[in-house]
């Protein structure tokens, strides 16, 4: 049970719990993790229901829609109704709770609540300092510093979110395995996982993909994603006359399966937080060929040990380093196996508990 007395309640604030991403991954490993240990954990989700999650939420945990569709209306007004809504939610808490908001927006939000001694807030980020651009990162100048507490995902942002909140800390990303089994490395199949947005470097990646079936001409590439520009990358696809070298598949619940049968991981970013899937390919002993972009892929692969950290954007190295791979089944063999040990700094029991030394913190203010 909670160590804590009287029982700590655990409130995690999300834009959509049913988006899928590496935030919202992390906020329902969270959740299971401590209500398991016996904390009264509620999820909200700002945006509506959908009838699917492809995440498993423990029985125990109370789960709240805001019902705020922003595809519909003045996306100004959905905002400013976030706000208002947010506010007259928290207003009913009387119990000592802790409020976690997972990624730019929803700490925002948070900072908006009156101060109160029963509540307090902690603006969690899910992407690089840098990733935030224009008036979010003036939002989040002038609004953080009301937060109780940031805690960033890794050590070379934290100085930046010290400036504006001294009370700014660093706890990674935990990573529950995917799968028990490892990766055989014998597939000729590279892997690639990513929301169809600009930042993930789809543009870069069919270069890359081209390049490398070049030389290659019996791997393929697995790409497994959805978001706005899909229409695009399957045009562009269909154009570059890979279509019978990629496949392309959308978010999947199976994600295990997909990991397994692969035998490198690649990431193209231009921006990362801590990104969830450079962990998940490592506990399944995959060696990783990744952009080396501001922060994340740096504090999660270690160059010529785990994978190989290629510069912004130095495209040729990237197809060199990936068809050396290729060629050598004792080279991925040593990486991946170097992976598998060098991730479990991220396991839970390690991560979970710099959140716990926090919550004890804050209890005993």
């Amino acid at each position: 049970m909670n160590q804590f007395n009287p029982p700590l309640d655990l409130v995690f604030l999300v834009a959509d719990l049913h988006y899928g991403g590496g935030g919202e991954r992390v906020t329902i490993n969270l959740a299971n993790y401590f209500e398991k240990k016996g904390y009264i954990v509620e999820i909200i989700s700002i945006a509506q229901a959908k009838p699917t999650n492809i995440f498993s939420v423990n029985d125990g945990i109370k789960i709240k829609y805001l019902n705020i569709d922003f595809n519909v209306g003045s996306n100004l007004i959905k905002k400013i109704i976030s706000v208002l809504t947010v506010k007259t939610h928290f207003r009913k808490y009387k119990t000592k709770t802790i409020v976690l908001g997972i990624g730019n927006y929803p700490s925002l939000l948070l900072s908006f609540l009156p101060k109160e001694k029963n509540i307090t807030t902690i603006g969690c980020q899910h992407l690089a300092y840098s990733g935030v651009k224009n008036i979010w990162a003036l939002l989040r100048k002038i609004l953080f510093r009301r937060l109780d507490y940031i805690v960033s995902l890794t050590n070379s942002d934290l100085p930046k979110f010290k400036k504006i909140n001294k009370n700014s800390i660093v706890i990674p990303n935990s990573i529950v395995p995917v799968s028990d089994k490892k990766a055989l490395l014998t597939n000729k199949r590279i892997l690639f996982i990513g929301r169809m947005v600009p930042d993930k470097g789809y543009d870069i990646l069919l270069k890359i993909i081209k390049k490398v079936i070049e030389i290659h001409s019996d791997w393929e590439f697995r790409i497994i994603g959805d978001g706005p520009l899909k229409n695009h990358i399957l045009k562009e696809i269909g154009l570059s006359g890979l279509m019978g070298k990629i496949s392309l598949l959308s978010t999947t619940k199976f994600i295990a399966e997909e990991y397994l049968n692969a035998s490198i991981y690649l990431m193209t970013s231009r921006k990362e937080g801590l990104p969830m899937v450079l962990l998940e390919a490592q506990t399944c002993g995959l060696p990783i060929v990744s952009f080396n972009c501001d922060t994340g892929p740096s504090e999660i692969v270690s160059d010529n040990e785990t994978g190989f950290l290629i510069d912004c954007f130095d495209i040729e190295k990237m197809v060199q380093k990936i068809c050396l791979l290729c060629s050598d089944f004792e080279l991925r063999s040593r990486l991946g196996k170097n992976a598998t040990h060098h991730v479990k700094k991220f396991i839970p029991e390690v991560i979970n508990s710099k959140w716990e030394e926090l919550f004890q913190q804050i209890i005993n203010k």
